[in-house]
């Protein structure tokens, strides 16, 4: 602010409460801060001005170069002396373009026009058109050729292949379950003999000790 209003000035209160220098308005105090701050600086308008000349990347739209030159001529329009016509706009939009094959109709139609007829707005306007007849285009190639349906026909496989997958793991899940059941029985089967067998041994202990007490009782006579 002390770039933007004089030393003369002091900072006062109005009469009901808000801060007033002077009589220097609102808007004179912004266009005193516009006129100290507001211009670019050499290489600030070198750095816009190359924005002309960017190529148009493959994965970007006209509407995508369109926003981009009207934030370089709204930019520019903060220096006066630099300030960018739309005559310039225009040839330059028209250039850019003119390195992208799929614009070569459209073009010529655009060279067709009268000189007066090919202003910046109908630039715009014109190739936006031709993009938009070349992504109808594209979509009526793709869908002439079976393309169309390529995704849900990639989703139908998708899903076949996951279908078959837990198909796949439930016959696993199957035979390992059967193979965990066999295995359970062998263990029972296996636990039953042993279980038989330590019976036999025992009623064996038991005969045998009969056995010795019985010939005991023999050898001592009666």
């Amino acid at each position: 602010l002390k770039a933007a209003v004089p030393d003369e000035y002091k900072f006062t209160e109005d009469p009901i409460g808000g801060p007033s220098f002077g009589n220097i308005s609102n808007r004179d105090i912004i266009a005193r801060l516009i006129g100290t701050y507001g211009h670019l600086t050499s290489k600030e308008i070198e750095e816009n001005e190359k924005e002309l000349l960017t190529p148009l990347k493959p994965e970007e739209t006209v509407a995508t170069l369109i926003r981009r030159y009207k934030k370089v001529k709204m930019t520019a329009s903060w220096n006066g002396a630099h300030r960018i016509a739309n005559r310039r706009l225009t040839n330059s939009f028209i250039a850019r373009l003119e390195e992208l094959p799929k614009f070569n109709k459209a073009m010529g139609d655009w060279h067709d026009l009268p000189e007066a007829q090919q202003t910046w707005a109908k630039a715009q306007a014109h190739f936006k058109e031709a993009s938009q007849n070349l992504q109808r285009h594209a979509r009526q190639t793709a869908d002439a050729h079976g393309f169309g349906n390529a995704y849900n026909a990639t989703q139908l496989d998708d899903d076949n292949s996951i279908a078959s997958t837990i198909a796949d793991m439930n016959i696993k899940h199957t035979e390992t379950f059967e193979a965990f059941s066999e295995l359970s029985q062998s263990n029972h089967a296996t636990q039953s003999k042993n279980l038989a067998l330590e019976n036999e041994v025992a009623t064996l202990k038991v005969q045998l000790q009969q056995l010795q007490i019985h010939s005991a009782n023999a050898s001592m006579g009666p």
